[in-house]
């Protein structure tokens, strides 16, 4: 009874422990940078669709801030990029 307790211990723990859902993929400086560019540019053209879709004038000048900063972001780290000889092309 002991011996299938501890079998049953051990049996959750290594599941747990080894579980593919669990892993994170462990990702170079490179990688990362590359995904925050992507995370960027995406926020660029969402702030993009916003400016499109907002008609409220008091949102519009909110819309023009927030579509200027998410492109300038943007454009920052794909000089970061650059500087740093990394290609976004190689990593998408």
């Amino acid at each position: 009874m002991i011996k299938d307790d501890i079998l049953r211990v051990f049996s959750e723990l290594s599941s747990r422990l080894f579980s593919e859902n669990d892993v994170e993929t462990i990702k170079t400086p490179e990688i990362r940078l590359v995904d925050e560019i992507n995370e960027a540019y995406q926020d660029w053209i969402r702030a993009q669709k916003y400016f499109q879709w907002v008609s409220d004038p008091e949102l519009v000048d909110y819309a023009i801030y927030t579509e200027e900063a998410a492109r300038k972001k943007y454009i920052f780290l794909l000089n970061k990029a650059k500087s740093q000889g990394i290609s976004v092309k190689e990593y998408k």
